[in-house]
Order: C-alpha cells, then sequence, then structure tokens
C-alpha cells in the first residue's frame, strides 16, 4: 500500500481489501482525512503510520486528547492483526490497554507503530508504540486482543 501497491508478503486478496480501506479512510472518511494518515511500514503482521494531530483535537490545557490517541493505536493496531490473516476476515477490538507517557501538541506528527506478535485461533495480540515524529519521544505504550471473525447475525435496524 505504500506506493499504492499491496505488500507482497501478504495475502493478495486481503492486500486487495487493505487497498480499498485505504482509499476510502483517506479520501472519504471524515475523521481519518482530518488526520492525513501517511503509511510508512505496512507487512505481514505490522503496520506503521505518520498521523497528522489537528488542533480540533486539543484538550483545555492545549495537548492531544487521549481519547484520539488511543482512536488512533486502535485502529492502527486493529490493521496490524489484519495484516497476519491468510485470509479475509473481520476484526474487533476486545481489549486495548493504552500507557500515556507523555504528552502530544496540536499541529504536530506522531508515528503509531504497531505489530501483531501473536495470532493464536480466533485472536490476535498486538502491541505498539506512538511517538512523536519529530523528536522520536514515546507519548503511548500500548497493548490490545482482536478477535478475528466476529461477523454476527445481520439484525436490522434497531431503531
Amino acid at each position: 500500500m505504500i506506493d499504492n501497491k499491496p505488500p507482497r508478503d501478504i495475502n493478495p486478496a486481503v492486500g486487495a481489501m487493505l487497498q480499498e480501506a485505504s482509499n476510502w479512510l483517506l479520501h472519504e472518511h471524515t475523521l481519518f482525512k482530518s488526520l492525513d494518515l501517511k503509511p510508512t511500514l505496512i507487512g505481514r503482521s505490522k503496520a506503521t503510520f505518520s498521523v497528522y494531530l489537528p488542533d480540533a483535537f486539543a484538550d483545555a490545557r492545549g495537548k492531544v486528547h487521549g481519547g484520539l490517541l488511543t482512536l488512533i493505536m486502535d485502529s492502527i493496531f486493529g490493521l496490524a492483526a489484519f495484516t497476519a490473516l491468510d485470509e479475509l476476515k473481520p476484526v474487533a477490538t476486545v481489549n486495548l490497554r493504552t500507557d500515556y507517557m507523555g504528552e502530544a501538541r496540536p499541529g504536530g506528527r506522531v508515528l503509531c507503530a504497531a505489530e501483531c506478535r501473536t495470532l493464536r485461533g480466533d485472536v490476535a495480540h498486538v502491541a505498539g508504540d506512538l511517538t512523536d515524529e519529530e523528536t522520536g519521544r514515546l507519548i503511548a505504550a500500548g497493548a490490545g486482543a482482536f478477535m478475528i471473525g466476529t461477523r454476527g447475525p445481520n439484525r436490522g435496524s434497531r431503531l
């Protein structure tokens, strides 16, 4: 997906779906468009993205809200779990632990690096870091579990 080509070590069907998802997220999804996601590494069981931190997500102290940082990590961690698969299956977060080590300033960029460390049965375990792109300073570290093949029955609208 870097240079518009799916990585060679990923199943071609998974790579094609990643390309479609990437195009949608980068060009159509309002939140992810504002984050100006730039992939720096996508491979089997790993993903790293450079992410812009918009001013709109600053808290009262002028720092980036932790909720945005967790959302970024959850998304990139889930992508790393997805790249570990041999076939297309849904992926959903079971849990995500985020430890904040520093603060991020709006207007800067961070690197979110994730690695799927194990894939056992229907659970993927992913860990990674969020660092300031300019200084390399650690902002947050995290680990999570992701359920594979989570598609449930279609129950229609709940309204």
